[in-house]
C-alpha cells in the first residue's frame, strides 16, 4: 500500500534475512520483533520457534490489523493449560509479549 507497516511478531524474536529478495550478510542480520515496512519493500525473516503457543503477527497500526493484516502462529500440538487443544478460531487467549 502507500503507508508505512510497523509488523510485530508477538513471542519471538526474528532476523531480516533477506531486503527486496537481496540477502543480508549474516553480520548485519539483527533481531527484532517489529520493522516498518515502507511502500514496495519486501522482506524475508527467519525466527526459532521455540515459544510453544498462539501468537499474532500484525501491523502495529491496529487499524491495518483489524483489516485483516494478522495471522496467528500456531505450534502444532500445543495444549492450553486446561489440556484443552488450542485452536486460533477458538476465541481463547493469545499470549501476549511483554
Amino acid at each position: 500500500t502507500s503507508t508505512i507497516h510497523p509488523m510485530h511478531l508477538h513471542g519471538h524474536q526474528f532476523k531480516v534475512v533477506a531486503v527486496d529478495g537481496n540477502p543480508v550478510p549474516e553480520n548485519a542480520q539483527l533481531l527484532r520483533n517489529t520493522i516498518p515496512i515502507h511502500p514496495g519493500e519486501t522482506y524475508d525473516i527467519e525466527f526459532v520457534a521455540n515459544n510453544p503457543g498462539i501468537w499474532l503477527f500484525h501491523c502495529h497500526e491496529l487499524h491495518h490489523a483489524d483489516g485483516g493484516m494478522i495471522v496467528p502462529v500456531v505450534y502444532g500440538g500445543f495444549s492450553l493449560p486446561d489440556g484443552e487443544p488450542a485452536s486460533p478460531a477458538g476465541g481463547h487467549r493469545m499470549p501476549m509479549d511483554q
